[in-house]
């Protein structure tokens, strides 16, 4: 098999590695697994020919089984695994997943629920239709545990029968999206699908394109992680500066501090960028809100009123900001020896944990970022209002 053929979908690390600020337990996570005992007490009943209604999924007979038509197709997990409904970690609800007996009891030891416990959520869950998510993974964890837990071996290949090592699709996590033109709209391009979530994408891309590998491969590589958790619209982060604030004038060659608030996102977690760079899928803390940091970079310009395009490669400062928010919502950072006499503009990045751009849930949003435009020195600053007065 070609190396590049073989895809670790390893999403998540063992609750051993959780950092300190995950090891208490959630307020939802004893219904959470009082709801997947009871949701597999339920599984059980069900024979292939159980009436459905379409959309819903389910476990039958040890296989993760979808409704189509109203009927359950069957999809068999594994070797050495069977469905479960499983329960979610970072949010309210459940899960369905192929795994071992011994890792579902594991997960819903671990919310405290026992199957005594479940009688009033299982007589909930037997008047109501069979319904999960469709996210497989524990996804409490931030990227640097996961980095740091399975950097010590190499990946498993093959079905290993833990979904956090298997090489495997599990059919739950399957995406089942058409191109988009159905029927055809214009102005819309057709988008490609995929059968197995373009698990093998990066296999039959361009030529001769390495895989991402955590370095920040200069010349061009493909990706194969998964894009992870996205967040709702209520938590969706932004960023404003508040000082230098816009067109403002600060003094030349003079160390200044840089300070940002921000909304909607979790800062503090930030991975080794020479090693680490887009090698996790995004994650949500227990509050929804995206794990990870922003970055502060200025640019020169010739004007205020320039309309010149500015090249990425030329920046005169560049700050990965790795610090947690103050009770403000605010961070800053210094810039030591301060600016050249000039014209510039300063805008935010904001990222997951592994330095991807954050991703959020539409398509139509503000800006994440901020960007504001100032000038250091009288003699810029004046040049710039002669400019802005003959524009």
């Amino acid at each position: 098999m070609h190396p590049s053929a073989v895809i670790t979908l390893a999403f998540a690390v063992a609750a051993s590695a959780r950092p300190a600020r995950f090891s208490r337990r959630a307020s939802f996570d004893l219904s959470n697994g009082q709801a997947a005992i009871a949701l597999n007490a339920q599984f059980a009943t069900l024979t292939p020919t159980s009436t459905c209604t379409a959309g819903q999924n389910a476990c039958v007979n040890g296989e993760f089984a979808q409704c189509v038509n109203g009927a359950f197709v069957l999809q068999a997990c594994a070797g050495g695994t069977s469905c479960f409904a499983l329960p979610q970690v970072n949010v309210a609800g459940t899960t369905i997943a192929c795994t071992t007996q011994a890792d579902a009891d594991s997960r819903i030891a671990a919310t405290g629920a026992t199957s005594a416990g479940s009688s009033s959520v299982a007589a909930a869950a037997s008047t109501t239709d069979v319904t999960s998510t469709t996210a497989a993974t524990d996804t409490t964890t931030t990227a640097a545990a996961a980095t740091s837990s399975t950097a010590a071996a190499p990946p498993a290949t093959g079905d290993t029968g833990d979904l956090q090592t298997s090489t495997t699709v599990d059919p739950s996590v399957i995406q089942t999206t058409d191109d988009g033109q159905n029927p055809p709209v214009a102005g819309q391009s057709a988008a490609v699908t995929s059968q197995n979530n373009f698990v093998n994408f990066c296999a039959t891309g361009l030529p001769n394109v390495p895989i991402t590998n955590g370095l920040q491969i200069t010349t061009g590589s493909c990706n194969p992680i998964p894009i992870g958790n996205i967040p709702s619209v209520d938590n969706m982060p932004s960023s404003k500066f508040q000082s230098p604030a816009n067109l403002d004038t600060i003094t030349p060659d003079t160390t200044f501090n840089v300070t940002l608030k921000t909304q909607g996102i979790e800062l503090g977690t930030f991975t080794n960028a020479a090693k680490t760079y887009f090698g996790n899928p995004q994650t949500l803390n227990a509050q929804g809100q995206i794990i990870g940091h922003t970055h502060i970079v200025i640019e020169s310009i010739p004007s205020l009123t320039t309309t010149a395009v500015t090249n990425p490669q030329d920046f005169v400062f560049f700050k990965g900001v790795d610090d947690g928010q103050d009770a403000q919502g605010n961070v800053a950072v210094t810039v030591a020896g301060g600016l050249p006499a000039g014209a510039y503009r300063m805008c935010t990045i904001v990222s997951s944990a592994t330095h991807q751009p954050a991703i959020v849930p539409v398509a139509q949003h503000g800006s994440l970022d901020d960007c504001v435009y100032f000038t250091s020195g009288a003699a810029a600053a004046s040049g710039a209002a002669a400019a802005a007065a003959t524009a």
